[in-house]
């Protein structure tokens, strides 16, 4: 079989397009986990001490941590085996639920609950920046 040098040069330009986002999915793991821990202590937090005049507010606390750390656990599984195997189905997952319920958990759990406690917005607005992030590495 003949080397083909232009099926080469294709294949490392396409494998080089992929690093940033790559290294993206594989950092948001660590900020993720981060992320967890600090809300699940801000969220807990707020349960057990702060008394809230909206039962709605307090009775979503809870649920909508969990949800996201279901969802967070599937959009980084479906990035990382994504980026490995190569799959467009599973990049196109991570992507979906980067977007839909990711982004309006973390606006929620940032700015639209009752009480906001000083860490809760900063924490917030940087997992956005890192949803974003990833958006705006694989446009680029």
């Amino acid at each position: 079989m003949p080397f083909n040098a232009n099926a080469n040069r294709i294949l490392y330009d396409h494998r080089n397009k992929k690093l940033p986002l790559a290294i993206l999915i594989h950092h948001n793991f660590f900020f993720s986990c981060i992320y967890a821990i600090s809300i699940a202590a801000s969220s807990f937090e707020k349960w057990r001490k702060f008394d809230s005049t909206n039962s709605l507010n307090s009775s979503l606390l809870l649920p909508v941590y969990w949800t996201w750390v279901v969802v967070e656990a599937l959009r980084l599984y479906s990035g990382q085996r994504g980026i490995l195997l190569d799959r467009v189905p599973e990049l196109v997952a991570f992507f979906l639920l980067s977007f839909f319920p990711q982004s309006f958990i973390v606006l929620y759990m940032g700015f639209l609950q009752e009480t906001i406690l000083v860490w809760d917005r900063w924490i917030n607005v940087i997992m956005m920046a890192a949803i974003r992030g990833i958006h705006f590495i694989h446009t680029y």
